[in-house]
Parts: C-alpha cells; sequence; structure tokens
C-alpha cells in the first residue's frame, strides 16, 4: 500500500535501491572491498554529533556509486541502524519527479516511524541531486531544520561546487572525486604487488616530515627495487590509459578502452551533461576548447592565444568566454589549472596559467596515439609526465601553482627560469617540484629549484626523474624516479 506521499513507483524505486532495509538485502552483489582513501574519511565524518554536509565532486565512472554502497556498508559496520539510510539517485526520473524533501518526508514518516525524534541521526546519501531545481535550497533547508547527515554526490561536479559556494557557503566541506591515482589502480586491481608497499603518504604530511621524506623515498625504493619489472608494466599501461577504474575492473573490454573513455567523457559529459547544467551556449567550442588543453596538457595556455587559433578555426569567441569555459573545465574536474607563484594581487588574461588534463588517457583515446613511457624519446615526454605527476600534488589545504620569473627577479635581461609545480601549505611554506624525465640528471638540471629554495621557505625540493635516486641528508634537494614517486602517494 502506497503512503500517499509519493508516487508509487518511487516509493518502490526507493525500497529497492536500500533493499539493506528488509528482505531485499543481499540481492544486489556486496560492493568491491577495495575502498578509497577517501571513503573512511567521509564515513568517519558522517558519524560525527552534527556532520557537515559532505559534498562528493568528480567526473561520471570514477567510483562514486560504489563509494557511496561502501559508505553504507561501513556505517553499518559502525552500528547505525540500517534503516535510518536512505540512498537516492536523481538521475533516475521518477525520483527526480517525486522531489526531495517529500522523499524525506516518506523516509521519515513510512521507514522510521515519524516522530519528533524519528529522524536523529539519519543519513541522507543523495546521488546527482544537482539534477533537481533548487536543490541547494532544499538541501540547506533540510541541514537546518533536521538533524540529519547528509551526503551529496554529482558527476556534474561544476553544478555542485556552484551549489557549495552559494546556499550550501559554511555548511558543507568538499571532497574530490577524481580518476584512480596510479597507486590506487594496484591497489584496487593488483592487492599482491600492492602488499609490497609500505602505507601510502598523503602529500601534505611531506611538510611535516621535512628531509626525513628522503628516508620513507629510500625505503619505498629497496620495496619497489625487488620487483621493478612489474611495477613498470603497469605504469607503462596506467600512462596510455589513464585511471577510470573500469578500464581495469574487467568490465571494459581492452579494445574498447579507447572508445569507452571517449563516449563517457568527451561525448557525454562535455556535450551533455555540462551543457544541461552550466551556462555553456556553445557545446561545440567547450568540446574545442577542452581538445586544445588535451593537445597542451602540461603546458602554460594563454587564453588571448587560444582566442586567436579559434578564430582561424572558425569560431566567434572572445577571452571572457574562453576564460569562463576553462573555469568550467576546472570546476568539473576534468582539467587542473595552476596559476603562477607568487600568486599576483590581480588575475590577468594576459598571464599564462598552466593547465593539464586531469587524466591523461582521455587525451590518448581522443588522439588515438600514445608515445612509450620508457621507450619514446624523453624529449617528447615532458608535458605528457607532468600530467601524471599533478595527480597526487594534491591534498586538503593545499594550493598547487607553477613558477616562472627571471633568474636575477627584476632584472629582464637575465634569463628566465621554470618550476613546473610549487606546492603550498597553508601557512606559506612551499615544497618546488621539477620534472627532469631523462636517463641522468646532472648539477643544472637542480639550479631552478636551489635558486627557488633561496626565495621561498620550504623543507626541501623534489625533481622527479628517470631513473636517479638521491636523498642526503645534507642536501635539500631529494632527487626520486617517477616510478617512486607516483607509488609514494
Amino acid at each position: 500500500m502506497s503512503s500517499g506521499i509519493i508516487p508509487p513507483a518511487a516509493e518502490q524505486v526507493l525500497r529497492d535501491l536500500n533493499s539493506w532495509w528488509g528482505p531485499r538485502r543481499g540481492v544486489e552483489p556486496p560492493p568491491p572491498a577495495y575502498r578509497r582513501r577517501t571513503v573512511p574519511e567521509i564515513v568517519e565524518r558522517l558519524r560525527g554529533k552534527r556532520a557537515l554536509i559532505q559534498v562528493f565532486r568528480g567526473p561520471r565512472q570514477t567510483g562514486k556509486t560504489t563509494a557511496v554502497y561502501q559508505i553504507v556498508e561501513d556505517l553499518v559496520r559502525h552500528n547505525v541502524a540500517r534503516k535510518s539510510i536512505l540512498f537516492v539517485r536523481f538521475d533516475l526520473d521518477v525520483l527526480r519527479d517525486a522531489g526531495l524533501i517529500p522523499i524525506v518526508r516518506w523516509f521519515r514518516e513510512t521507514i522510521l516511524g515519524g516522530g519528533e525524534r524519528s529522524n536523529r541521526g539519519a543519513c541522507l546519501l543523495l546521488d546527482e541531486v544537482h539534477r533537481l531545481p533548487r536543490w541547494d535550497e532544499e538541501v540547506k533547508h533540510l541541514f537546518d531544520t533536521f538533524p540529519v547527515r547528509i551526503l551529496i554526490t554529482g558527476s556534474s561536479s561544476a553544478i555542485v561546487a556552484r551549489g557549495q559556494r552559494e546556499s550550501l557557503a559554511g555548511r558543507a566541506l568538499n571532497t574530490e572525486f577524481p580518476p584512480f591515482s596510479f597507486r590506487e589502480v594496484i591497489e584496487a586491481f593488483n592487492p599482491a604487488l600492492a602488499k609490497q608497499l609500505p602505507t601510502p603518504l598523503r602529500f601534505g604530511h611531506l611538510f611535516d616530515l621535512g628531509p626525513r621524506a628522503g628516508t620513507l623515498f629510500a625505503k619505498l625504493r629497496r620495496v619497489v627495487a625487488a620487483r621493478h619489472a612489474e611495477f613498470s608494466q603497469v605504469l607503462e599501461r596506467y600512462f596510455q590509459r589513464g585511471g577510470y577504474p573500469r578500464i581495469y575492473s574487467g568490465d571494459v573490454d581492452d579494445t574498447v578502452w579507447a572508445d569507452y573513455l571517449v563516449e563517457t567523457v568527451f561525448d557525454r559529459v562535455l556535450s551533455v551533461d555540462v551543457p544541461e547544467l552550466f551556462p555553456v551556449d556553445q557545446p561545440a567550442l567547450l568540446r574545442r576548447i577542452y581538445l586544445e588543453v588535451a593537445r597542451q596538457t602540461g603546458t602554460e595556455i594563454a587564453q588571448l592565444r587560444v582566442v586567436e587559433d579559434l578564430s582561424a578555426a572558425g569560431f566567434q569567441t572572445n577571452q571572457p568566454t574562453v576564460g569562463k569555459y576553462l573555469h568550467i573545465l576546472a570546476d568539473a574536474l576534468l582539467t587542473r589549472e595552476f596559476r603562477r607563484y607568487p600568486l599576483a594581487r590581480k588575475i590577468t588574461a594576459r598571464v599564462p596559467s598552466k593547465v593539464t588534463l586531469t587524466d591523461i588517457g582521455i587525451r590518448n583515446a581522443v588522439f588515438r596515439t600514445s608515445p612509450s613511457l620508457w621507450k619514446s624519446d624523453p624529449g617528447t615526454l615532458g608535458p605528457l609526465v607532468e600530467t601524471l605527476v599533478q595527480s597526487v600534488i594534491r591534498d586538503r589545504n593545499l594550493q598547487v601553482h607553477f613558477y616562472r620569473d627571471y633568474t636575477e627577479p627584476g632584472n629582464r635581461h637575465s634569463p628566465v627560469e621554470e618550476v613546473d609545480f610549487v606546492a603550498e601549505a597553508l601557512d606559506g611554506s612551499t615544497i618546488p617540484i621539477e620534472v627532469k624525465f631523462r636517463k641522468r640528471v646532472d648539477a643544472k638540471d637542480e639550479c631552478a629549484l636551489r635558486r627557488f629554495r633561496e626565495r621561498f621557505a620550504g623543507p626541501f625540493g623534489l625533481l622527479i626523474t628517470r631513473d636517479t635516486f638521491r636523498a642526503d641528508p645534507g642536501d635539500s634537494i631529494i632527487c626520486l624516479p617517477l616510478l617512486e614517486f607516483l607509488l609514494a602517494f
């Protein structure tokens, strides 16, 4: 019998989605045992007495829905009552039509039993909630009015981010859910190989470790050396295909992985998701700008130059539009944009930013070509290796920039030097990271790092190499091969 609060069809879908409530429990296969590191963190926050709204932001097909089921499993393991957890998928028309507030009212009165205290401690897991009109206002109302714990996920993360900045400001805590890192791919799909590795670091921990990080890197290097060929082989595959988990799970055949990425991300997200949910007047222009980023990933991109190239290709556009679309791509976690360090007081389109794709596999899928990480000319690999490197330079309360200045600051006649990435902690301390992916490195390859450290405070600098390792206690520069660098985090 229907409750009359929501349509019978919506009620049945909700009962099926939340099969852990009763006799249908166990019909769906259990979620994978592997948890991404964000999952236990979210569970811990949701168990708090008055948790902030938790927001998963990430592209589609990065495992957000799987993570939701894992969160349910872990909450129950921590003695949260099964019937107090409601999972709602608003990509389903029948639930979108029913509406958020009526669904919550039905849940409270029909499942929890009504009453003043019936919803105390309840968990609302809202997937694709941004597909609802005025979703942010309704979520704010629920959070401010009822003692419930709320998790929001969304594949069109640009919209989730916008709602968080506006109606949910001060009420939500954001967690990025990008494609899998190299280490996560090994942990999830090659656990026997992953068992050899020490506990992963968070990038922000390097600031606390200081030069002691060299000791941990040395330990990791000894472990990797024992099975170096296997780790290298997996990294070659990751360099080709990126970190979307279905490519490794067996769900996508090896012969169609590129088609899968093009259809899932390039076609669906850029042509449908973002234009439907964000003010994109020219979807074809958005796709073309994404292609420009893919071609130039890991390099500085000047918006005015992009406008010129697009105009030559027949697109009628201007700098504000290009800037807006680049921001949308970054907000949706499809690209990352790095501003020049130290930050200027005023942002100007005349100062290029470094831009990378979030996932290198999409570039290779779109262009249907990729050099070999271990066999190609190192001179052609620099920007692509930088695209790999950026994937692990992320953490809460961490800003990431790049550096470009004269060797003699203020002297325009002196040579220009660059540092590929600058990680900045809340206290302003920095770790400069330079990529020199070649068989041999020498003292001149460290010059930019050493000059940067003379000017700015920080524990040490990192030089990412192909094979060279050096972590001398008395030296402020650590040389770390790419393989070990990606496996450390």
